[in-house]
């Protein structure tokens, strides 16, 4: 790892572990299907945080330290999202065109695929020195595997962590 890219995940908003781990260990490990696999990766990532809302989705993007997500365009067959912040912005300075995108394309592609129920998939159409833009395509007349959505118990993220609720103490009579 070169001092350069030390500093800059040390300084980064996402942190040096989250940042080592997106950006140098995974695609280590990943190789040249390093995109690919996180696509693949970033689906399964939204079927254990499955949401109904596109404001669900937006914060829940944001916790998991994606980015700011937010929706540009959409229509029957397709839907149009620029992911931004400083985390995105850092990750694309560090590491220019090498870095990947997979997981969070991935990722909403299949929340997608789960708030319209029919097949959905994702590519990253532009990309800016401080935000990406991703395409959701999908398919009104394919439905989503109708096993697997009737399945779903989708989730509400909460803007803040709830805190638990102080007991009160009792009393003995003796």
């Amino acid at each position: 790892m070169s001092q350069e890219l030390y500093n800059s995940l040390l300084a980064g908003h996402e942190g040096i572990t989250n940042g080592a781990l997106r950006d140098v260990i995974l695609p280590a490990i990943l190789g040249k299907e390093a995109d690919e696999m996180l696509y693949w990766i970033g689906k399964d990532v939204a079927r254990e945080f499955p949401v109904q809302t596109n404001d669900e989705l937006i914060l829940l993007a944001k916790q998991l330290g994606f980015g700011d997500l937010s929706l540009q365009k959409k229509s029957a067959t397709s839907q149009e999202w620029q992911l931004a912040g400083p985390i995105v912005r850092e990750r694309i300075n560090r590491r220019k065109e090498q870095t990947s995108f997979g997981l969070e394309t991935g990722f909403l592609a299949q929340e997608i695929e789960f708030q319209v129920n029919s097949v959905a998939e994702a590519e990253i159409i532009e990309r800016h020195k401080d935000n990406i833009t991703i395409l959701v395509k999908n398919d009104p007349s394919s439905d989503a595997d109708s096993e697997r959505t009737e399945l779903v118990t989708f989730i509400h993220p909460q803007q803040s962590v709830p805190q638990p609720q102080p007991t009160k103490k009792r009393r003995h009579n003796k």
